[in-house]
């Protein structure tokens, strides 16, 4: 905290305490550069712009107006509702490091990881946040998230999606007490000295937890993150950025509530601008902090534009997956090589001012041929009287002098209207180029289509939207996979179970041993729009290799030939990954019995040992047949040598003579 009475330190304190400025005012310096920098600077300002447009607010000549037609809006809703639909399958499966004998071992914890990470993602409610972050990309370039684990309420200077527990009451309440030590300098104090009653009665009546734990995703507006400017490629900003910054605006009461102390009186104070000037309102100031991640120090700062003292004491996160940034960017147009990438607004929006344009001319051309007529211009006004009878109408009575009528008062003539000056079917032809979408696909269709046109344009449209759809689920493979390294360094068994169940399995070893030993994986094309003429036709083409399939691996399975019948699934697995990857067919299969597993595994065991019996016996015949012609030479060799001392002759000598 700021020292009050500098005169009284130390020269070591004295040393410290400026250099602890002086890094504070680098920061201040690294966070306004990047803020001034042009790139970054017009994207600001263009941010608002293109938010204007999507609801839209188009420039007139009496300033902001509503667009008649607003085609980018219906663009962008239409794209998101095409390749954001649900949330993305992610599953964990054993690794082909895992070795046969610790598959079932593995498999068991992959089930377990799949349940508590799915329920926890659910839990910090990703779909909603994921729809979010696509409208954001579309509109304003980058969407962003931070994934982050609530444990210590201490430990972040604001979660807008906080979970909401009795620690944010107690620090309410710790900030009321202090505002209501003085009661004649606080205006407000039967106020406060109210809430601060009704807070105290709502934690004894305990209705909340008192401590809430769980991931948070938290949905970061685009104008609130900063990177390092060096950085020359978007999508190189989580890889090379050396820090990175989220900004959160508090009033003078938040910002003691959350850090503890007011802010120092060199501190900028912004307010609401007007006429295109800085209007300072003290009643209404709002402080810009800012929430650093350094990744050369491994450090987190948190510092106020203009403050001389840190908000929070820079500190090192203990819970961090792989990747050192919890912030995940979504640029849904990416740009090569650009520092941004680019909206849907930017590529949209000339093409909205042509529709305009069109069909503001085509309904003032409408307006002048509204049906009228004209007069001689020397007719008088009052020689023209207007006289209503109930019975006949309306009459018009005309002093002409004795002149024919037709020579004083006349229909007047319409202008010609060319339809094909007005057309606007080549502007939303270039929609649909520019989005990928068809008219059908925003709402309307304006030109009838045969079946076969209409099945050409639908497999065109997907194979648009399948590319945004595959960057959304790397986009949500990367928030998973870190998820996943946060909740296992987090977590414990107890913990897991009762999310799991008490057949879970949550083993104890370090992050980077147990990722060598599964692998997260999100089934492509589970988040987008399902394509149900496509799942049709694959499902009716599919289905009776799947039921063969079934007969054989049951048959085999009954024969005891579990190798062949593991063969055969082998081969349905990349047979279904060249049909669609999203089947399991696992699913399908007859599931083998544990006890006929058991009783395999006994015959095995009996077989293995049978054959070693078999082998012992054919070791003591061939030790018995050695002996055998052992013995039968030696005999043999004995009887020549009683020969050869009687000098008899042999057999077989006698048998020649």
């Amino acid at each position: 905290m700021t020292t009050e009475n500098e005169s009284t330190l130390t020269p070591e304190e004295k040393k410290a305490l400026d250099e602890k400025r002086a890094l504070i005012l680098k920061w201040n310096n690294d966070i306004k550069s990047a803020k001034d920098a042009e790139a970054v600077s017009k994207y600001h300002k263009k941010i608002k712009q293109n938010r204007l447009r999507v609801e839209g607010f188009i420039k007139g000549e009496s300033g902001e107006e509503k667009t008649r037609t607003n085609l980018i809006y219906s663009t962008i809703r239409a794209q998101q509702a095409r390749v954001y639909a649900k949330n993305p399958e992610i599953q964990i499966r054993p690794s082909k490091a895992v070795s046969q004998k610790e598959y079932a071992k593995w498999k068991t914890f992959c089930l377990t990881a799949e349940v508590v990470l799915n329920r926890q993602l659910s839990d910090a409610k990703l779909k909603k946040r994921g729809k979010a972050s696509v409208r954001a990309s579309l509109t304003s370039n980058v969407g962003w998230v931070k994934v982050v684990y609530q444990d210590d309420i201490e430990e972040d200077p604001k979660v807008i999606a906080r979970i909401q527990d009795t620690q944010d009451n107690i620090r309410k309440i710790e900030a009321l007490m202090c505002d209501c030590e003085n009661e004649d300098e606080t205006k407000d104090y039967e106020a406060k000295k109210a809430q601060l009653e009704i807070m105290v009665e709502s934690l004894e009546s305990e209705v909340e937890v008192s401590r809430a734990e769980g991931l948070v995703v938290d949905r970061i507006l685009s104008e609130d993150m900063l990177w390092d400017p060096d950085v020359a490629e978007f999508e190189m900003v989580s890889e090379l950025s050396r820090w990175m910054a989220q900004g959160f605006w508090y009033d003078e009461d938040e910002f003691n509530e959350v850090f503890g102390r007011k802010p120092h009186e060199k501190a900028t104070t912004y307010s609401a601008k007007k006429d295109n000037k800085q209007e300072i309102n003290n009643e209404h100031s709002k402080y810009r902090v800012w929430e650093i991640w350094d990744r050369v120090s491994n450090t987190i700062y948190t510092v106020c534009e203009g403050d001389i003292d840190y908000c929070r004491d820079p500190y090192q996160p203990t819970l961090l997956g792989e990747r050192w940034y919890p912030f995940f960017d979504l640029a849904l147009i990416p740009v090569d090589g650009a520092k941004l990438p680019m909206s849907a607004v930017e590529m949209l929006e000339k093409l909205q001012d042509e529709y305009e344009e069109t069909r503001d001319k085509f309904v003032k051309h409408r307006e002048v041929n509204v049906p009228h007529y004209i007069l001689s211009s020397d007719t008088d006004e009052k020689s023209i009287q207007r006289k209503q009878n109930a019975d006949m109408g309306e009459l018009v009575i005309i002093d002409t002098d004795g002149r024919p009528l037709n020579q004083v008062f006349q229909k007047a003539e319409s202008l010609n209207v060319n339809p094909m000056d007005y057309d606007t079917s080549a502007i939303r032809n270039d929609f649909e180029y520019m989005s990928g979408l068809g008219d059908s696909a925003r709402g309307g269709v304006s030109k009838a289509k045969t079946l076969g046109e209409a099945q050409l344009m639908e497999a065109n449209i997907s194979s648009r939207s399948d590319d945004m759809t595959d960057i959304i689920e790397d986009w949500m493979l990367e928030i998973g996979r870190y998820s996943l390294e946060v909740l296992l360094q987090e977590l414990n068994e107890e913990q897991v179970k009762r999310i799991a169940g008490e057949d879970a399995q949550w083993p104890e070893m370090s992050k980077e041993d147990l990722f060598d030993m599964v692998n997260i994986e999100v089934r492509a094309g589970s988040s987008g729009k399902p394509n149900k003429m496509q799942e049709q036709q694959t499902w009716v083409e599919f289905m009776p290799k799947l039921q063969e399939l079934i007969a054989q691996v049951a048959e085999l399975r009954e024969a005891d030939k579990d190798d062949l019948a593991d063969s055969m699934i082998m081969i349905a697995r990349e047979t279904i990954r060249r049909f669609d990857d999203r089947i399991d067919i696992e699913e399908f299969l007859p599931k083998q019995e544990e006890d006929d597993a058991e009783e395999s595994q006994q015959k095995i065991m009996a077989m293995q040992k049978q054959a070693e019996l078999d082998q012992a016996e054919i070791e003591q015949l061939k030790a018995n047949i050695r002996d055998t012609n052992a013995s039968a030479e030696k005999k043999e060799t004995e009887t020549d040598l009683i020969v050869a001392e009687n000098g008899l002759v042999p057999e077989e000598e006698v048998l020649q003579v």
